[in-house]
């Protein structure tokens, strides 16, 4: 969507739409909410550029020491058989190709779109940081997340809300959804 703002002259232009997606119900509102929005702007003006949506999944590393991690895991019959640190890396590739396929799904559900290209990525850190590090980093026209997220464990440890965090340091507009 072109528009220029009367007072400051600055031309706004939506090319990239990023929506965090965590597989909870307000994530998939999001991704919902910007098919329509990118299908609209394109609508708009046919001569433009697709606009492109980035799903975007942070998965969190667990904070286990290296002596931890180097130690090497016995097995039933009393064999040392591998160390933590091989069996957490099976499991956050488990966990990096289940999100994959699970972002594929929800793609495939919305279906093609007129003017909108959808983009799966998927990197490790604490959500809150990356997402604002990734929109700053790819220069991102439009952030779009849901207001809560899959807190299970967030609740538990007493965190703040993701997107209440994300929201206080992003630079580029952003939309929560309910």
């Amino acid at each position: 969507m072109i528009d220029k703002h009367k007072k400051t002259g600055l031309k706004l232009l939506i090319k990239k739409i990023l929506v965090p997606f965590d597989n909870s119900i307000y994530s998939e509102k999001s991704l919902a909410y910007a098919a329509n929005l990118a299908n609209v702007i394109f609508l708009g003006n046919r001569n433009k550029p697709v606009v492109k949506i980035i799903m975007l999944h942070v998965i969190q590393e667990l904070p286990i020491t290296k002596s931890l991690l180097d130690k090497p895991l016995i097995n039933k019959k009393g064999d040392s058989v591998t160390t933590l640190s091989e069996h957490a890396l099976e499991l956050y590739k488990q966990i990096e190709d289940t999100m994959q396929e699970t972002m594929q799904e929800k793609i495939d559900k919305i279906g093609s779109v007129d003017g909108v290209r959808f983009e799966r990525v998927i990197i490790y850190g604490n959500p809150s940081n990356e997402i604002v590090n990734y929109a700053k980093k790819n220069k991102v026209d439009l952030l779009i997340m849901g207001s809560n997220g899959l807190q299970g464990l967030a609740k538990i440890k007493g965190l703040g809300s993701v997107s209440r965090k994300v929201s206080e340091r992003i630079s580029c507009p952003i939309t929560i959804i309910r």
